[in-house]
C-alpha cells in the first residue's frame, strides 16, 4: 500500500509546487524587469497634452506610453491632403498564412501609402 501512495504524492508535490511557483511569477516576484502588462492609454491618434512634457516641480519626466504611436505625417504625402498615419501589416515570404504580422506606421492619403 506504500508503494502505491508514493507517486500520488509526488503528482500532488509537483502539482502543488507549478501552482506556486505560477502564483509567484505572475504577481511578479520573480521578475526583474518592469511588468509587460499593458498600461492604460489614450486612444490611438489622440495623444494628450502632456505625452511628451517634463512633469512640474522636481525636474522629473513622466512616464511615456509604451507601444508603437502614430506616425507624424506633416509633409510626407506630397502635398497631398489629408496626410493622415495608418497601420499596415507587413507581410514576410517566409511566413505562413495563420502566422503573425508585424505591423508599422505609414502615411496614406488618399489611394497611396507613403513612409513617414
Amino acid at each position: 500500500m506504500q508503494a502505491a501512495a508514493n507517486p500520488r504524492n509526488l503528482l500532488f508535490a509537483l502539482l502543488l509546487t507549478m501552482l506556486i511557483s505560477s502564483r509567484l511569477v505572475h504577481s511578479g516576484h520573480f521578475t526583474s524587469s518592469p511588468s509587460l502588462s499593458p498600461s492604460p492609454s489614450p486612444a490611438v491618434g489622440n495623444p494628450t497634452a502632456n505625452d511628451h512634457e517634463p512633469s512640474k516641480g522636481k525636474g522629473t519626466v513622466n512616464k511615456l506610453r509604451r507601444g508603437s504611436f502614430p506616425a507624424t505625417c506633416r509633409s510626407k504625402c506630397d502635398e497631398c491632403e489629408p496626410c493622415m498615419p495608418v497601420q499596415v501589416s507587413v507581410r514576410a515570404m517566409s511566413l505562413e498564412e495563420n502566422e503573425y504580422y508585424p505591423q508599422v506606421w505609414k502615411c496614406a492619403c488618399g489611394d497611396s501609402i507613403f513612409s513617414p
